[in-house]
């Protein structure tokens, strides 16, 4: 029997892994990173897993924005859709207005965060984990840093943010 488990663990791993999302993370139950827009595959995959709400946090100037074409697509299929950019170095009141964004969604609510490459979904998501979710700080940063948060500056406001409210 040990055997068995011990050959099935790999298999067992890989689809615990696997996201019913493609290129996302889902960061707790019903939260996931997306490191792209969504495309028709993406959107067919957040349908199927019963996505409420969608929150963009691209800015004007990245390649590739229509918000409109975005909303449009995923507004026929029941998917609420926000718009709120942000930059690689949020400031405070960022975190502060996308932690209220994830605490203030129904009961049940099922949310895709997505910036161009995951960097800020996962900043923004993070502070929301520690402060509202409980989860430590080493914790909340491995997740976010698996979703995709990368560049050196985006962690240091996450820390930084955190630092203030406390939470080292």
């Amino acid at each position: 029997m040990y055997r068995t488990l011990f050959l099935l663990l790999p298999a067992l791993m890989l689809q615990a892994g696997e996201s019913a999302i493609p290129n996302a993370v889902e960061v707790r139950s019903g939260v996931f990173v997306m490191r792209s827009s969504p495309n028709q595959g993406t959107c067919d995959a957040m349908k199927k897993v019963h996505i409420t709400h969608v929150i963009d946090l691209r800015r004007d100037d990245e390649p590739n924005l229509d918000c409109q074409s975005e909303s449009s697509r995923l507004q026929e299929l029941g998917i609420h859709y926000q718009r709120y950019a942000i930059t690689k170095a949020p400031p405070d009141s960022d975190f502060d207005f996308l932690r209220a964004m994830l605490r203030d969604l129904p009961k049940g609510s099922k949310v895709v965060i997505h910036c161009s490459n995951g960097n800020r979904a996962a900043a923004a998501v993070c502070p929301w984990l520690v402060l509202d979710k409980g989860m430590p700080v080493a914790e909340a940063m491995r997740i976010a840093a698996d979703a995709g948060l990368k560049l050196p500056e985006t962690q240091e406001a996450v820390r930084r943010y955190l630092a203030k409210q406390g939470r080292t």
